[in-house]
């Protein structure tokens, strides 16, 4: 029970953090500032897939889905602006990619830090029972 808690405020932080950003757009957001309509949209792709590849933390790399997204977002917005509605229906696809995959990535990593935490407990809790076990075989040794 605990843990789906955690997980909802994790997520419902993560869902409040997107309202923010939108007074940031576009020219804050990390890489290059090519539009869906332009020739070298592909390479802006491109370059998102290798910065994801090369993220092994999995809360940065899930932040960076997240951003992602919201560039998709902005950039779907632009494209129905300019009246390019399959270009922001696509935005829109890639948009829902990016954030699932930021939703998923963050329960990995919210998986992978209670389990390293389980792991350091149980070491920890193996050690006090050591000193105990050493404690009371010292003292029936005195009896």
């Amino acid at each position: 029970m605990g843990e789906k808690i955690i997980i909802f405020l994790i997520l419902f932080s993560f869902i409040i953090s997107v309202n923010s950003v939108w007074a940031k757009f576009p020219d804050d957001l990390p890489g290059p500032h090519l539009m869906p309509d332009d020739k070298f949209y592909f390479l802006k792709l491109t370059y998102e897939k290798v910065v994801l590849f090369l993220t092994f933390n999995l809360a940065k790399k899930a932040e960076r889905y997240k951003t992602f997204a919201e560039k998709r977002l902005y950039e779907g917005q632009q494209m129905i602006i300019e009246g390019k509605q399959e270009l922001a229906d696509k935005q829109g696809e890639l948009y829902k990619y990016y954030l699932n995959k930021a939703k998923e990535t963050l329960e990995k990593a919210i998986q992978k830090a209670m389990e390293k935490k389980k792991e350091e407990l149980a070491k920890e809790l193996q050690l006090r029972a050591e000193e105990i076990k050493s404690k009371l075989s010292e003292s029936f040794k005195l009896w």
